[in-house]
């Protein structure tokens, strides 16, 4: 469950599955973390060029970047960073 300030999608959208074992939330964006290790992204991405958010920038299907693959234990969302922690 969630409430509060969803301005910029950082509540899950409808259709994120999974069984949840963790939760962690950013500025601006929001992550979970499955009981299989894998891990569920969403909210914002701001514009590295400018700094500013645009409305465009909300992106509901975020994952860790391609290239971040692992079985996690552990996740924590920053300002504009997230980390995980690998088994």
């Amino acid at each position: 469950a969630c409430w509060g300030s969803n301005d910029e999608g950082q509540a899950p959208p409808a259709g994120v599955e999974g069984e949840f074992v963790a939760i962690s939330a950013g500025t601006f964006h929001s992550l979970a973390l499955r009981a299989d290790g894998s891990v569920a992204c969403w909210g914002a991405e701001q514009d590295v060029d400018d700094d500013i958010l645009h409305d465009d920038d909300i992106n509901f299907e975020q994952a860790p970047p391609d290239g971040v693959e692992g079985d996690f234990v552990a996740i924590a969302a920053g300002s504009d960073h997230s980390l995980a922690l690998r088994r």
